[in-house]
């Protein structure tokens, strides 16, 4: 069993004190039952018993949350879900919205777990639940090099990206690196997934600069799971732990506002994603916060809306 289902059990068990069930589909290679899921009874109750706004949006979003697919149950269904967390925490919060889809200009769009709006400022969630658990991939379409390579340029004392095309020439195997407050030398960011949140920030940065979204303070939140708190087996508890605190570490690496400040000038310099001025990026980059916070923190910070 893999660290990543060592982790989905344990929820399970910390939320239904038992690891009892297993949600049951039939395959091509005959019944298969998946102990880190709910039982298909459980998931035909929760299923219903969505919020329907919600339940319409993970419908409409590109993840293909809630329907078995591939011979898979489906994702929600995990007990180890970061769309299954985020949504617990924040389904009865008013105006919160889930599977944001915000064009990137550069390639493709960004997919965003949550969003909030109200009259004076916008916030944006990235959930991760067991994602860091189980290993990337560190390629990227070949439309992005030039955006890495002015990241490179601009803030080369932070961040560093390492691109290596592939034998096929469309894309660019990746190394994403950050340099170290403590340390002379680059960190690799092994866990924490760089390339989606450069992503993120494209959308955001292009909705800014083309006037869909407005120049609002801006909140991004990244929901990470802390499973610190989990009974889980010493043979796991050790590496688990672990890779939470590195995830973090490599996330407070990153200096994000100097991240959305060069994407914001690298958009409006060299693609027609629209018009800012300086002041104006300096306002936006200013009333721009990146937060991580634990699932305990992000349900605090809901509570204060």
């Amino acid at each position: 069993m893999s660290i990543t289902e060592q982790l989905d059990l344990a929820i399970k068990l910390d939320e239904r004190k038992t690891t009892d069930g297993f949600y049951s589909m039939s395959t091509s290679k005959g019944t298969v039952d998946r102990a880190t899921y709910m039982t298909n009874a459980d998931w035909t109750t929760f299923f219903s018993n969505m919020n329907p706004e919600a339940r319409c949006e993970f419908c409409n979003g590109s993840g293909g949350e809630l329907f078995e697919k591939n011979g898979c149950p489906p994702k929600m269904a995990s007990y180890g879900s970061s769309s299954r967390m985020i949504y617990m925490l924040s389904r009865n919060q008013k105006n919160f919205h889930f599977e944001k889809q915000l064009p990137t200009t550069v390639g493709g769009k960004a997919n965003l777990d949550g969003f909030y709006e109200d009259e004076k400022h916008y916030i944006f969630v990235e959930a991760k639940c067991h994602e860091p658990y189980s290993s990337k991939i560190n390629n990227v379409s070949d439309s992005y090099t030039c955006l890495y390579d002015y990241i490179n340029d601009h803030m080369a004392d932070k961040i560093k990206i390492e691109m290596t095309p592939s034998k096929c020439g469309r894309y660019n195997n990746v190394n994403y690196l950050a340099k170290s407050n403590s340390l002379e030398n680059f960190e690799l960011l092994e866990h924490f997934d760089l390339k989606q949140m450069i992503c993120h920030l494209l959308g955001i940065a292009t909705g800014m600069l083309n006037g869909t979204l407005e120049k609002k303070a801006t909140n991004f939140i990244y929901l990470l799971y802390d499973p610190t708190k989990l009974a889980i087996s010493d043979k796991y508890k050790s590496k688990i732990n672990e890779i939470y605190v590195k995830t973090c570490h490599e996330c407070n690496l990153i200096d994000f506002a100097e991240l959305f400040r060069v994407i914001l000038i690298f958009l409006r310099e060299h693609t027609d994603a629209g018009v800012m001025t300086d002041e104006e990026i300096k306002t936006v980059v200013s009333n721009f916060k990146f937060n991580l916070m634990s699932q305990e923190e992000y349900a605090k910070e809901l509570s204060k809306l």
